[in-house]
């Protein structure tokens, strides 16, 4: 024992070091989430003043972004195997505010389009990166808890990016409403929104500053693989290798893929356009609108992620076979039937409850796909697998679920008011799918695990 604590603390960062960095990252993690998920809170603002439609809002806050997002990051996967990581996060992260605070100076539909691009081609560097980096900072069976504490900081961001957004655009309201604002330097004659994507990307770049005080520990892994003798070094499994073993279990990794697809796609929808609906259909202000999502959104999801690694884990622990993948039944049929009710309610109140049932089950999906993927693939395959899996739930999510109930609203309902009954359909629709393909797939998911462990 004191042989292998003293060997850890040879071969890795200090403890209180490496938690600082876990912190660290969370925290750019919530702010990549809160200048992704701005443009929800300032939709109807933005409308006014640019005169766009419902679909051209979710080109520039889904489309734009997420196909960036989703198809860099498996290339700034494969980067961060060689490059220094904390050089690519802090460059990410100028990137994404940079282009944040650039939006806050656009004036016309495509400028935006373009810089929100921008924005998730920063983002892009994050998730991956950090990942990556964290496996040198923690021993393998130290490593679980860092890595969730750092996800967390998705739940923490979509949360906050509604309730510190309403406030952040309402403050501003005020501040562009005083007289002699024009005269201001750099910023005067700007809208609200405006002010609240420029103070979000100036805080950004300013966050960015913090990474000098993160090391790259991969010349320690180095050092400790070679000298690691006692157990050779695991190669990548070639693509054909990957493509067979993909061919052979197709019907489990179709279910498991295509459902969390769905999910993302409800997910990423209802996201978008909740406070929209909350504004439309029971006439709140922004700020009042976002600061309810937004907490909605904080608690329900911080529950359903704890729940479903939890509840997963000790399944596990009681001999039952697919624990994860029985989660994400458990967490999709609970979302399910809640997503198509809470956009109809008229009771506002009644609507918030069951729209954080539909978050509380859709983020047991997010928390228990992952740790099922893991136990479905060897170990020599996982890294490509997985990069398949988020290239697969982000395009899917962020490309189509806004979109969708965009042009639900606009090209078939008509009327930007009637946005609920879109919500309900597109996001009811998409979690039912899944609930059939991730059910269809239990069997096969099943079987893959034992011949796994033969």
């Amino acid at each position: 024992m004191t042989d292998t604590t003293s060997e850890d603390n040879r071969t890795y960062p200090r403890p209180a070091y490496a938690w600082y960095v876990v912190v660290l990252m969370m925290f750019f993690y919530v702010l990549s989430f809160m200048d992704r998920q701005i443009i929800a809170v300032l939709i109807d603002p933005i409308k006014a003043d640019l005169a766009l439609t419902d679909v051209q809002i979710s080109l520039i806050g889904g489309v734009s972004f997420g196909l960036f997002y989703s198809i860099v990051g498996i290339f700034i996967g494969r980067l961060a195997d060689s490059m220094n990581r904390p050089f690519l996060i802090a460059a990410g992260v100028f990137i994404w505010s940079l282009t944040t605070a650039l939006c806050g100076l656009a004036s016309k539909f495509w400028q935006l389009l373009v810089l929100r691009m921008g924005v998730g081609l920063g983002e892009a560097a994050l998730l991956p990166s950090t990942l990556s980096l964290l496996a040198d900072y923690f021993p393998a069976n130290r490593r679980a808890t860092p890595t969730s504490v750092f996800l967390l900081g998705a739940p923490i961001g979509i949360g906050l990016s509604f309730a510190i957004g309403g406030y952040l655009f309402s403050v501003a309201k005020e501040l562009t409403a005083t007289d002699g604002w024009a005269d201001v330097a750099f910023v005067g004659g700007a809208a609200a929104w405006q002010l609240v994507l420029i103070f979000l990307g100036v805080l950004g770049m300013v966050m960015t500053a913090a990474m000098i005080t993160v090391r790259e520990p991969r010349s320690r892994a180095l050092q400790r693989a070679a000298s690691d003798t006692s157990t050779p070094a695991a190669e990548p499994a070639d693509l054909l290798t990957v493509r067979r073993y993909a061919r052979k279990h197709r019907k489990a990794i179709v279910a498991l893929y295509v459902t969390m697809a769905m999910i993302s796609l409800a997910a990423y929808g209802q996201g978008f356009w909740d406070i929209a609906y909350l504004i439309r259909t029971y006439e709140l202000d922004t700020a009042t609108a976002s600061f309810q999502y937004g907490m909605v959104q904080l608690f329900a999801g911080l529950a359903g992620m704890l729940t479903g690694g939890i509840v997963a884990d000790r399944l596990s622990a009681r001999g039952i076979d697919g624990a994860s993948y029985r989660m994400v039944i458990i967490g999709a049929a609970i979302a399910t039937p809640f997503s198509f009710l809470y956009p109809i309610m008229d009771s506002k109140n009644l609507g918030l409850v069951f729209m954080a049932l539909a978050i509380f089950g859709s983020n047991i999906c997010f928390a228990s796909a992952a740790a099922a993927l893991q136990r479905m693939f060897p170990v020599v395959m996982i890294g490509v697998d997985a990069g398949v899996y988020y290239f697969l739930s982000n395009s899917i999510g962020l490309l189509v679920g806004p979109f969708a109930i965009a042009a639900g609203t606009d090209y078939i309902l008509g009327d930007p008011d009637q946005i609920r009954y879109s919500i309900s359909v597109v996001t009811g629709v998409a979690r039912a799918i899944g609930l059939l393909l991730v059910l269809w797939g239990l069997s096969a998911y099943l079987k893959t695990l034992a011949e796994t462990k033969e």
